[in-house]
């Protein structure tokens, strides 16, 4: 009899070690594989352009581009009024990718004039790219609005780039863009590439920010991070600084808003020192609203039970800490939710925050929503549209490609 029971529990271990086995060998490659990156050749001429927030309040602004593989000593950004033009030294660092490397440059604007218009202009290696243009706004204006977009991942030729300019066409209001993460499909210098088709003409007319998803990682029991993203997004660089980690995390104040961006894709040993980060900064601010972007949804809606320890690392701090809005990415579809296990009925939420989940990629997964979640769109590409006053935030969510109205919600 014992040898009986020794035989069976021995024919289950090797059946559970095999299924193991089988179970591993079809993750392998999501958890683990990185494309390779092919070798590549850098513009000797300014390229890559992108106008991002500064570090210094709602006035400044970075600028950001790529040239050659050696810093240059005489690269700089000019930025005219229309009056006067002011030179600004850059910062430049080497960057050495998997297949290859590249000089970034960095230039900030600390101090604009709020409502009026600018011009720029970048230089490096005695090569100047052409003049680009952008607006300030008021601080003191009773509303404003911005997009946000989810994943973009593009790698069908620039689609994206399509569909942005027509939805900025169609909301001339927008002050600004941003991103929910994977803006990039890999960190390659192809994939780069394409990401700038994408967003190409948009990024040097409005302030972009974007925060960090899974796809800006390079895959390995330990994530690792490039900088290079960093480098196109540089008001991440000063708080890595100060706090001496790889945490990419930012706020920035715009009118009567406080925004925070996180970077939800670390281990947890990280993701402490951002949920510091977070019941810190969110103590702080006295803005009227308060909004937290974030890659993975805290209420999934691929699988109940996905991104469980981002929600325990950050949702009681969102929820205390008096957030308005949540906004996030990664899982391909389009739905909002509360914190309650119910669908919120109508359009106006009062039991804040609103969590929403959007993308814009041509991919689309398999969901499995739960009942909380409504609408929940998945076939298509979607953006929204978010309109701040003094005392509510709406949010609209429109179908990118038929640009067809598909939510609307109130927070008050």
């Amino acid at each position: 009899m014992k040898k009986i029971k020794f035989s069976i529990r021995k024919t289950l271990s090797v059946i559970v070690l095999v299924g193991v086995a089988i179970w591993v060998g079809k993750q392998w490659d999501s958890w683990f594989h990185n494309p390779e990156e092919q070798p590549y050749v850098v513009s000797t001429s300014p390229t890559r352009i992108i106008l991002t927030f500064g570090n210094e309040g709602e006035q400044s602004r970075f600028v950001s581009w790529m040239c050659d593989t050696i810093v240059h000593d005489d690269a700089a950004l000019l930025i005219a009024d229309g009056h006067d033009t002011t030179t600004i030294k850059a910062i430049g660092e080497i960057f050495h990718s998997r297949a290859g490397k590249a000089a970034f440059y960095r230039a900030e604007v600390k101090r604009l004039d709020a409502s009026k218009e600018y011009q720029y202009s970048v230089i490096t290696n005695g090569r100047q790219s052409k003049w680009y243009s952008f607006r300030t706004y008021n601080p003191e204006a009773d509303k404003f609005s911005f997009m946000f977009v989810g994943d973009v991942q593009d790698t069908i030729g620039g689609k994206t780039n399509e569909i942005l300019r027509e939805a900025l066409s169609k909301h001339p209001e927008v002050e600004f863009i941003a991103f929910g993460g994977d803006l990039v499909e890999r960190p390659t210098d192809a994939y780069w590439a394409e990401t700038f088709r994408s967003i190409d003409s948009i990024c040097t007319a409005m302030p972009v920010v974007n925060i960090f998803g899974n796809h800006d990682y390079l895959k390995s029991i330990i994530r690792h991070s490039e900088r290079r993203s960093a480098l196109v997004f540089p008001y991440f660089l000063k708080g890595m600084e100060e706090r001496g980690d790889d945490n990419h995390l930012f706020s920035f104040s715009y009118h009567n808003v406080s925004f925070f961006l996180l970077d939800s894709n670390r281990e947890a040993w990280y993701l402490i020192g951002q949920r510091n980060w977070l019941k810190e900064n969110l103590g702080d601010t006295d803005a009227t609203h308060k909004i937290v972007m974030l890659h993975h949804p805290l209420y999934s809606v691929k699988r109940k039970n996905n991104n469980l320890i981002q929600r325990w690392f950050f949702n009681d701090i969102i929820k205390d800490g008096g957030v308005d809005l949540v906004m996030q990415g990664h899982e391909h579809a389009y739905s909002h939710c509360t914190s309650d296990e119910k669908p919120l009925k109508g359009n106006v939420c009062t039991n804040k925050p609103l969590y929403t989940i959007s993308h814009c990629s041509p991919k689309n997964y398999n969901i499995h929503p739960t009942e909380r979640f409504y609408p929940v769109k998945s076939d298509s590409r979607y953006y929204q549209i978010v309109d701040i006053n003094k005392e509510t935030i709406t949010m609209r969510g429109y179908d990118a490609v038929s640009g067809t109205l598909i939510d609307s919600v109130v927070i008050r």
